[in-house]
C-alpha cells in the first residue's frame, strides 16, 4: 500500500480503436508512463486486424480488334503500381495475398495470339505483383489499367491495344 505522501497519477491515453480510451493509474510520473505504455501495447495486440485482401481469380479475355483485357479479382482493394521493362508489365498489389496455391500458377497466353505470351500472379513480401509479358513490343498506345469495385469484391483490369501491323 503505498504511503500518504505518494501522488497518484492518472495519464489519459489517445483512442486507438474508435471507441475505446485506456487510462493508466500508477505511482510517480515514470511509473505512470510505463504503464500507459503496457496498455497502449496490450490494446494493440487485442484490437482487430483487418484480414488481407485475397486473390481469387485471374483472367484473360481476347477482343474481336485482337487486343486483350486481363483481369484480376480480389476480396477488396488494395493500392496498385503500375512498371513497365520492355515486354514485361508489372502491376504490384500491395497488401494482397493469394487466395489459394493455384493462383501462382500462370495463364500460358501465348495459345491465344499476340498480344499477350504469358500472364502470372507472383507473390512477394509487399502482396502480389501481376506480371504480363508480352509478345512483342509494345506499340505507343500504352496499356490502361483500373481498378473496379462491386458487391464487396474489387477488379483489377488492364486493358491492351492491339499491336501494330
Amino acid at each position: 500500500m503505498p504511503s500518504s505522501n505518494t501522488r497518484w497519477i492518472l495519464k489519459a491515453v489517445p483512442p486507438l480503436v474508435a471507441g475505446i480510451s485506456i487510462a493508466a493509474f500508477g505511482f510517480g510520473s515514470a511509473s505512470a508512463e510505463d504503464q500507459a505504455a503496457k496498455a497502449i501495447a496490450l490494446a494493440q495486440a487485442d484490437a482487430p486486424v483487418a484480414p488481407a485482401v485475397e486473390v481469387i481469380f485471374t483472367g484473360f479475355a481476347r477482343h474481336l480488334d485482337k487486343g486483350a483485357s486481363i483481369f484480376v479479382r480480389m476480396t477488396g482493394e488494395v493500392p496498385v503500381e503500375a512498371d513497365r521493362a520492355g515486354r514485361r508489365l508489372t502491376y504490384r498489389l500491395s497488401g494482397a495475398k493469394l487466395g489459394v496455391a493455384n493462383n501462382a500458377n500462370p495463364l500460358p497466353t501465348e495459345h491465344f495470339g499476340p498480344p499477350v505470351s504469358n500472364v502470372a500472379l507472383v507473390a512477394s513480401s509487399a502482396g502480389v505483383d501481376l506480371v504480363i509479358d508480352l509478345s512483342s513490343k509494345p506499340n505507343d498506345a500504352a496499356a490502361t489499367h483500373r481498378l473496379v469495385s462491386h458487391g464487396g469484391l474489387a477488379t483489377l483490369v488492364v486493358e491492351l491495344p492491339p499491336e501494330s501491323p
